[in-house]
């Protein structure tokens, strides 16, 4: 089969590998029919993730089609359209009996490597993936849903909604939403769910902040203005009651510290590529909560029915797709934020 693979020198190629297969009996191998390009692949690309070596396939995000199922599978069958989440988790230690399973201690991501992947999971940027405890962790896709949006839940949206539902964001409050690629618009999207009562949405990116706008939020162009300013001058000084910090920047997270009230939480899922010298010695005397981590992918099931009833429309976020043999044009487009793209497909 064909797929993305990580290559010498920061690069990405399309080579032939092996075919996936079924290792155990509770496992199913799906036919990928839509994969998508994360920031976390980037990571990868430029070496951000340690121990993954060139040959590793590339890709954490796809949906696609039960092509063989295990002998003790029993929820699915060949033919099922489904969503993976894009880690995997063991059902069974400490962790997941709460139902914190990104907290599993087996928590492996696709393609994530030792790091990232004690399971020892390859990518998905490829035509046929193996998915283990495949009755745990896969769901079902509704018949109307198309791929473009069931691919963005499994994700982008169950990472944008996690950063809302840690936050504990209550009716009426006001929120700030730093950094809106498309975890940060999903971000947007699922505050409304928990009945902020406002939300301003801090970027660079005009295309970014103008579908922020359609997403009923109140753009704040860092390129031109003050983030901390703007928030604290609409907030008449107070500042807002929780921050969602989705852009992985020193200078997002640190303005968040700024513009959160007292006794307000930043809630971070953005990934830091490197320390953030952080000002705790001025943060304790305002009883600032902050709280990071990996999306729970325990949500997807109940997200995918927000899009299903048309709660939730994610179509806007997808942008652009390409073939996978043009895997490498789609990543430097991706890379380098070319044509307004946010987020980019890849159809074996």
């Amino acid at each position: 089969m064909r797929a993305v693979v990580l290559q010498p020198g920061h690069r990405i190629g399309v080579a032939d590998v092996p075919d996936a297969g079924l290792a155990q009996p509770t496992d199913v191998v799906v036919r990928v029919s839509l994969a998508a390009i994360c920031g976390s692949d980037v990571h990868i690309k430029r070496g951000g993730i340690p121990g993954i070596e060139p040959g590793e396939i590339l890709g954490h995000e796809f949906v696609g089609v039960v092509h063989k199922t295990g002998a003790e599978v029993r929820r699915f069958r060949v033919g099922d359209r489904v969503a993976s989440p894009p880690a995997l988790w063991c059902g069974v230690c400490p962790a997941c009996q709460l139902s914190t399973v990104q907290n599993c201690v087996e928590m492996s991501m696709y393609g994530g490597g030792p790091f990232l992947s004690p399971m020892g999971l390859s990518g998905v940027q490829t035509e046929l993936v193996r998915v283990a405890n495949a009755d745990l962790v896969l769901t079902r896709i509704p018949a109307h849903v198309p791929d473009e949006q069931a691919v963005l839940v499994i994700d982008m949206f169950s990472t944008g909604y996690h950063a809302a539902n840690e936050a504990k964001i209550k009716v009426a409050d006001s929120v700030a939403v730093s950094g809106c690629g498309p975890v940060g618009l999903c971000a947007i999207l699922a505050s409304w769910q928990h009945g902020a009562s406002r939300v301003f949405a801090i970027d660079q990116f005009a295309n970014r902040l103008g579908l922020a706008e359609r997403y009923g939020a109140i753009p704040v162009n860092l390129s031109h203005e003050d983030p901390v300013e703007t928030v604290m001058e609409a907030t008449g000084g107070e500042g807002v009651d929780v921050v969602l910090e989705a852009s992985g920047s020193t200078s997002g997270l640190l303005n968040a510290t700024r513009m959160i009230k007292k006794y307000g939480t930043v809630s971070c899922v953005g990934l830091f590529g490197q320390p953030v010298e952080f000002p705790v010695h001025q943060l304790i005397y305002r009883g600032i909560r902050l709280t990071m981590g990996l999306g729970n992918l325990v949500h997807v099931p109940k997200l995918m029915k927000l899009v299903e009833h048309g709660r939730v429309d994610l179509s806007a976020l997808g942008t652009h797709t390409f073939p996978l043999e043009d895997a490498v044009a789609a990543y430097d487009l991706f890379e380098n934020h070319k044509d307004e793209c946010l987020k980019v497909f890849l159809r074996p």
